[in-house]
């Protein structure tokens, strides 16, 4: 696909984290729900931070990769472009979520003084809202795909299997 390398690697970093966060909202944040509160808040401090450094690049990446693929789409006319758009506010949106509710949370079961009986109230909204920030980086994926089959021009069928290889090779 020569001359789409922005636009393949948007689609790659944004699957990367919504498989990330996917991963996060289906396998760690149930497993730390399912902890006692003492031995969750004894073990937040070394895989909360871990956790968000691994997803939030990606994230950052994404936004970047995908606002200069709407750019591209937009300024030239490409049919994909209200796609990349629309994926390009939803992954804005999932870093909009960090300073509105992440960043405190998240600071909050780092105090060391945060109370063990506050855990599971703390667990549940957070798991609430990373349903809100997975859903829009799954679709954030989906639209950047379905965009980049939009400026490919080719058949559909063979488009899509290209992308899922691409989102999958690149969260598998």
């Amino acid at each position: 696909m020569p001359g789409r390398t922005i636009e393949t690697l948007a689609v790659a970093t944004t699957s990367v984290f919504a498989g990330g966060a996917l991963l996060t909202q289906t396998v760690i944040v149930p497993g730390w729900r399912a902890m006692d509160p003492t031995a969750f808040l004894a073990r937040f401090p070394v895989a909360g931070p871990v956790t968000g450094a691994t997803v939030f690049p990606f994230e950052v990446a994404s936004v970047l990769l995908l606002g200069a693929a709407t750019y591209s789409a937009v300024r030239n006319s490409r049919p994909g472009r209200f796609a990349w758009a629309l994926a390009t506010s939803a992954m804005v949106a999932t870093l909009i979520l960090v300073p509105l509710y992440f960043l405190d949370a998240n600071l909050a079961l780092l105090d060391p003084t945060f109370p063990p009986d506050a855990v599971p109230a703390a667990l549940a909204a957070w798991y609430r809202w990373n349903w809100i920030r997975t859903g829009l980086g799954l679709t954030a994926a989906a639209l950047a795909c379905a965009a980049l089959i939009a400026d490919s021009g080719e058949h559909p069928a063979g488009s899509i299997s290209r992308c899922s290889v691409t989102a999958w090779s690149a969260t598998g």
